[in-house]
């Protein structure tokens, strides 16, 4: 279990990577924050059309290696959960992995006191993976949703090797580019602390998709390399 606290952006996608591509088989929780805020864009997304946002919102401009929309992270919970699919309760299926862990926080959300659910209805599974899209400016039936249709919170895999990344964010507070958003503020009507919303979500994946035991408390020296060479790749200034 990483409890990582806040991080500089491509830092703390290049170290999800390398958990990612770690020797170490266990399930591990990583939890984080960002100083400074960050966009991150999906794998797949053009740049081009979120420069000037991210200049507007000072962020910092970086790729993640999970799919997605791009997602303004600001006062927000990251996790990150590196599994092998069909062990320690992590599902073997995409969809079912996606119902699993959102299961999960719809529980953590609700010790919280923010109420949330499954988008679900006509909405699709997944959004297009090169659209200049936001995340939380789109919904997917897998998201959990506020009573209004706000979303709150998104996720995204990438698979490699018989492994899993699986991401998500939480806003503590609405980011300034996506207005429309939920948040755990907004929906407890209070300010809800990093460390609150890190203690539910730890205990609910704890319970439900860490069986076996968690991994090390702290990255190891050889996942620290590699998040080190890869850190300058996942700046977007990177790509030209």
């Amino acid at each position: 279990m990483l409890r990582s606290g806040a991080g500089e952006p491509a830092w703390n996608l290049a170290l999800d990577e390398a958990l990612l591509l770690s020797s170490d088989a266990r399930p591990v929780l990583r939890l984080y924050a960002w100083e400074p805020a960050g966009l991150s864009l999906g794998h797949f997304q053009p740049a081009a059309p979120f420069v000037d946002r991210a200049v507007q919102a000072g962020a910092q401009l970086v790729r993640r290696p999970t799919g997605g929309g791009a997602i303004h992270h600001d006062r927000e919970l990251t996790f990150c959960f590196i599994a092998t699919p069909g062990e320690d309760g992590y599902p073997s299926a995409v969809e079912d992995a996606y119902r699993a862990v959102h299961a999960l926080l719809v529980d953590a959300l609700a010790e919280l006191g923010a109420e949330v659910r499954f988008r679900g209805g006509d909405a699709p599974l997944s959004v297009h993976p090169r659209a200049a899209t936001l995340c939380f400016e789109d919904t997917t039936s897998f998201d959990l949703v506020d009573a209004r249709g706000a979303k709150l919170v998104g996720s995204a895999q990438r698979r490699r090797d018989g492994r899993v990344l699986h991401h998500g964010s939480i806003p503590l507070e609405t980011p300034s580019l996506t207005p429309s958003a939920a948040s755990l503020a907004g929906l407890t009507g209070r300010s809800v602390s990093w460390d609150a919303a890190a203690d539910a979500v730890q205990r609910v994946f704890a319970e439900g998709l860490c069986r076996g035991g968690m991994g090390a408390d702290t990255p190891s020296a050889a996942e620290r390399a590699v998040a080190a060479e890869r850190q300058s790749a996942l700046r977007v200034e990177s790509e030209a």
